[in-house]
């Protein structure tokens, strides 16, 4: 009788555990999205800052790259920054400027002046640069649809055929115009 009793303590002792650690993990779950949110925006706020601060490219281009993803996520991350971005598709560093146009075309802003200033970037001096540009065009897609005759020009005077400029500008016409690329 009486071990039966200590089987008995050792159930509900056992039952209670398990109900504490089912909530722990419920509230684990429900509580890990602004975990994972503020560490993002934690992370926005750095590259922000480091873009707008420094005085070392390669610092910059990083800090753009990392916009650029985290507003592939969610555009609010990176809201603050973006006049900055636009900033940088006018630095006089070549990576910086590259760097910039497919950040801004990563992450799209709903704004009059994205679309022509990365259609502008397809006349710089620099093939990156006008790389880069087609790049962010073709992420924004359907939203480009105005930069497609400035693509078209800018194919015309691409000297190499089959280099990486002509592939990125027809691919970007494709990815605007909503075409699949044929296998």
């Amino acid at each position: 009788f009486h071990s039966s009793g200590a089987a008995m303590f050792k159930l509900r002792y056992l039952k209670a555990f398990a109900a504490f650690a089912l909530t722990c993990g419920m509230v684990l779950v429900a509580t890990s999205p602004d975990i994972v949110a503020a560490s993002k925006e934690a992370e926005a706020k750095k590259a922000a800052t480091d873009l707008k601060t420094s005085k070392d490219n390669k610092v910059k281009i990083a800090a753009l790259q990392k916009l650029g993803e985290l507003g592939l996520i969610q555009y609010a991350y990176v809201e603050p920054a973006v006049p900055d971005v636009f900033k940088a598709i006018k630095d006089s560093d070549a990576g910086v400027r590259a760097a910039a146009a497919k950040t801004l075309g990563m992450i799209g802003p709903d704004d009059k002046e994205t679309v022509p200033q990365l259609a502008g970037l397809l006349k710089d001096k620099d093939e990156s640069v006008q790389i880069a540009a087609a790049e962010g065009l073709a992420y924004m897609g359907a939203k480009a649809q105005g930069a497609v005759k400035d693509l078209q020009a800018a194919r015309k005077e691409v000297k190499d055929e089959k280099g990486k400029l002509a592939k990125t500008i027809n691919n970007t016409i494709k990815a605007i115009s909503g075409m699949k690329k044929k296998a």
